[in-house]
């Protein structure tokens, strides 16, 4: 094979910052810009002691289980049409007190206190106001890894 007939290895792809060299050809476009255009989800995956524990208070919420399998053990992952997160087993995985809080947008608090009530857990709610024309309500629980759950109302745009 004569060298100077090599195809690559792999296609380039094409995109407006690229030259045709493959180098960045505008201020402002970076691999990183590039790579939003590739992501299309973000799945985020919580380190738990008892997954088992977690899907079932999601299930309470209102989420299911959109994977479990023996591919992975100890690995569910929960979610809805809209949102999605990972379970995975970690025996020393110390409660999320402070790390991180789910914020979970619904279209009908008091559906969502219902909810609660009937799956016995532990919640408050708290009326938020943060300009004069704009009220809505929160109500936190706390998962049984000790995460901050918020669902919080969502009111259609006037």
């Amino acid at each position: 094979m004569n060298g100077s007939h090599r195809r690559p290895l792999l296609p380039r792809l094409a995109h407006p910052c690229l030259s045709s060299g493959g180098r960045v050809a505008a201020i402002g476009c970076g691999t990183i810009g590039y790579m939003s255009d590739l992501i299309t989800k973000l799945v985020p995956i919580l380190h738990v002691k008892d997954p088992s524990a977690e899907r079932r208070f999601y299930e309470q919420l209102g989420l299911r289980t959109t994977y479990e399998g023996p591919e992975y053990p100890g690995f569910i992952a929960v979610g809805s049409d809209t949102v999605e997160f990972g379970l995975s087993r970690r025996p020393d995985a110390a409660p999320a007190t402070s790390g991180l809080t789910w914020q979970l947008a619904v279209s009908d608090a008091d559906a969502a206190i219902a909810a609660c009530e009937q799956a016995g857990l532990s919640f408050e709610v708290t009326v938020e106001r943060p300009r004069e024309d704009w009220t809505y309500r929160v109500v936190k629980v706390q998962s049984p890894n000790g995460i901050e759950v918020v669902l919080e109302e969502q009111s259609p745009q006037g």
